[in-house]
């Protein structure tokens, strides 16, 4: 089977060309440009909440950061921020100075995602539809990781008429091996919008497929995290700093830091309160109240285990290890860098002189910063030399993982409509 698609009952066999699927989507896209924006809102309200009940989804992995986001309020805070603050352009035209404005949708947006968050196609999805267009979408892996009762709970929600199984026409969710070369070259020219998720060599792939001149690519590509904890925090109230170990930690344990908004090293200031090995103590005890991990292929606990017997033998750095097997690692250090990611609730603590070093450390491969300082004077003056350098996100522990607009310094929903005017 070349071609498979998942469907809300399943993964089906789809036959060896694109083409079929591409022709009914194309169809569908005057009756998705016809269904009111607010009604798409209040539908996927519903399925916010149904996503939280139905067992079908309960327990998949940060279901609850996709029903959040899902939530009527934060939708319509992401289109207020993406379209000029009137999400009623996608309905039609609005006045605008002397004339009008309406926000058109581009046709087809074809995407291709990452492999490493079950519910990051739900990320693209929904606005691709929010947006009216239509949309072909391509899994990483043969294994939809419950895409498919993901899509199975939106078949089933609905709100004042629309129905989910009838918004899902405008979708086509598939999954073929990226050696199939011209299924990749047939998604990749007809789209009129190509969204990019994965890792340097993915990207440059997909980037050099063939495609239609007005196409517009939007690239979500390898990104790196950190942490920065001041002076001030590490010297001022102990329970607050606590509360930012704790915060840090549930950051790294979500998604099992495969997201790249995960932190992977986290800089900590040299301080009178305490020392590194103090603090990678407080990590180690809210790492020891997280229940353990389901388990772990045996590359990733290779990987764990060569780590932690390297920093345990070299003499300028210090480790930290669950006694349960490779369930969590913190690794100490005083060298000012960014450490290769190993993931799996594994975080490299790095003591600095001053929070202004790590800056020199900050490129456009930082996505987010999670900032941990005592006072908001200091936040800023970290954070804009920070975002000047490349990182799109400077946040608090705790919001690391937190999937907003912008995001990746992009206002995804704004690039997949066209801006069009009128001046009758």
């Amino acid at each position: 089977m070349t071609l498979l698609r998942v469907t809300p009952e399943g993964v089906v066999d789809a036959g060896n060309s694109l083409d079929p699927i591409v022709e009914g989507l194309q169809a569908q896209r005057p009756n998705q440009v016809r269904v009111p924006v607010e009604r798409m809102i209040a539908l996927f309200d519903d399925y916010s909440r149904k996503l939280l009940r139905d067992p079908r989804t309960r327990s998949l992995e940060a279901v609850m950061f996709l029903s959040a986001w899902l939530k009527r309020d934060n939708l319509q805070k992401i289109l207020e921020l993406n379209l000029n603050g009137d999400p009623a352009c996608l309905d039609g035209f609005v006045p605008h100075g002397r004339g009008f404005l309406a926000a058109k949708p581009h046709g087809l947006v074809s995407t291709w995602m990452a492999g490493n968050v079950g519910t990051l196609p739900m990320f693209s999805l929904v606005p691709t539809l929010l947006t009216k267009n239509v949309s072909v979408l391509k899994l990483a892996a043969g294994d939809p990781e419950g895409l498919d009762r993901l899509l199975g709970v939106l078949a089933d929600s609905s709100a004042e008429g629309l129905s989910g199984r009838d918004l899902l026409e405008a979708v086509a969710v598939v999954c073929f091996d990226h050696t199939e070369t011209g299924l990749g070259e047939a998604m990749s020219l007809a789209a009129d919008v190509k969204v990019m998720w994965g890792g340097e060599a993915a990207i440059r792939g997909i980037s050099s497929l063939p495609k239609r001149e007005h196409c517009v690519d939007v690239v979500f590509g390898p990104k790196y995290s950190i942490g920065v904890i001041d002076r001030g925090r590490l010297e001022g109230d102990a329970d607050k700093l606590d509360e930012v170990v704790a915060a840090f930690v549930r950051d790294v344990a979500i998604f099992d830091q495969r997201a790249c908004s995960a932190p992977q090293t986290i800089f900590v200031e040299r301080n009178s309160g305490h020392s590194l090995r103090e603090i990678g103590e407080m990590f180690a005890k809210h790492f020891s109240d997280l229940p353990p991990k389901p388990g772990l292929d045996a590359w990733t606990t290779m990987e764990i285990t060569n780590t932690r017997a390297e920093w345990a033998l070299a003499e300028d750095r210090d480790v930290i290890a669950s006694e349960d097997g490779a369930n969590w690692t913190v690794c100490m250090d005083g060298d000012l860098s960014l450490k290769d990611a190993v993931q799996s609730r594994t975080v490299f603590l790095t003591e600095v002189e001053s929070a202004s070093q790590v800056v020199d450390l900050i490129t456009p491969k930082v996505q987010t910063v999670g900032i941990a300082f005592a006072d908001s004077d200091s936040a800023h003056a970290f954070a804009e030399p920070a975002t000047e350098a490349g990182a799109a996100r400077c946040v608090r522990p705790g919001l690391m993982n937190l999937h907003e607009s912008p995001w990746d310094g992009k206002l995804f929903v704004n690039q997949l409509v066209r801006w069009v005017t009128l001046k009758p």
